[in-house]
């Protein structure tokens, strides 16, 4: 190979290299802007666990359980018969659809307003709910008992 050879070969190697970096004017279109954190300076341990944990918090919403549970008075029987729970949003729009017995844990769900429709057989009860912190995200049924 000629040096003049080898200079056009390193180009045509660094062209292809450019456009595989390089994203075409579509799929930039098209992908989420990248995130842009700003990273500070933390000299202390305790700091340092602060950050993580916010940015872990940042990352992830806090999630609760939704716990259904027979009410004391309802006794043996509703708790083995089967029920459909439909969770709703706030704005009614179905987030969870189960079929379940007894004793239940729906989710994890994001803090919010939920209502709640369950049913067994011909018996249906609504229950408005709300989870998030200092909320114990549970809720004693009844269903005909």
């Amino acid at each position: 190979m000629t040096r003049k050879s080898d200079a056009n070969v390193r180009k045509i190697i660094g062209t292809a290299a450019m456009a595989l970096a390089v994203p075409t004017a579509a799929s930039a279109a098209t992908a989420p802007a990248p995130l842009l954190t700003e990273k500070t300076a933390v000299s202390t341990s305790a700091a340092k666990r602060n950050t993580r944990q916010t940015l872990r918090d940042e990352a992830n919403p806090e999630l609760f359980p939704l716990k259904l549970r027979p009410s004391l008075s309802a006794g043996a029987e509703v708790a083995e018969k089967p029920i459909q729970v439909k969770v709703m949003d706030a704005d009614g729009r179905r987030i969870l659809l189960a079929r379940a017995h007894g004793n239940i844990t729906l989710g994890p769900l994001p803090a919010g307003e939920y209502k709640l429709q369950l049913r067994s057989g011909g018996t249906t009860e609504e229950h408005a709910l709300k989870l998030g912190t200092g909320k114990r995200g549970l809720l004693r049924y009844e269903l005909g008992a």
